[in-house]
């Protein structure tokens, strides 16, 4: 599957829509390439004594300047019945005279300026869904 993704829309929630319309249940997100005028991302910052992670160990940056899209990585899964799109991104940026790459969990806030291209694999035959780990406390892919 390959989609274009129209300026000023919400990649997160536009990667959503193309997997929810598709009815792609289990899928990988390939690559994607585009410019960004926003970006919201999430990254650890500490590793916590015991599990769960939560967002006392993240960090939650929003960049706002022309961000161009490096890479797009992740998957398509199920949880409780309904699409779980989990994605991570890279992204380059002009500081000076040089050039910066910063990147983390991709969340809902990231711009498209001028386009984004999307290339997500369907799989077949192959049941992935998250579901709660009671080792890690968190929702987790199982085949």
């Amino acid at each position: 599957m390959v989609a274009r993704i129209m300026p000023g829309s919400d990649l997160l929630q536009s990667i959503r829509t193309i997997v929810e319309k598709n009815r792609i249940e289990a899928g990988v997100i390939m690559s994607g390439v585009g410019l960004l005028g926003k970006a919201h991302l999430r990254n650890c910052k500490a590793l916590p004594k015991e599990y769960p992670i939560t967002d006392t160990n993240r960090s939650f940056l929003t960049f706002e300047k022309p961000l161009e899209i490096l890479a797009l990585s992740g998957n398509v899964s199920e949880v409780e019945g309904q699409p779980w799109v989990h994605i991570h991104i890279t992204l380059s940026h002009a500081d000076g005279g040089s050039i910066e790459v910063i990147g983390g969990h991709l969340l809902e806030g990231c711009i498209v300026f001028g386009f984004a291209e999307i290339f997500i694999m369907k799989l077949e035959d192959i049941d992935m869904k998250k579901r709660f780990d009671k080792e890690t406390k968190t929702l987790q892919l199982f085949i």
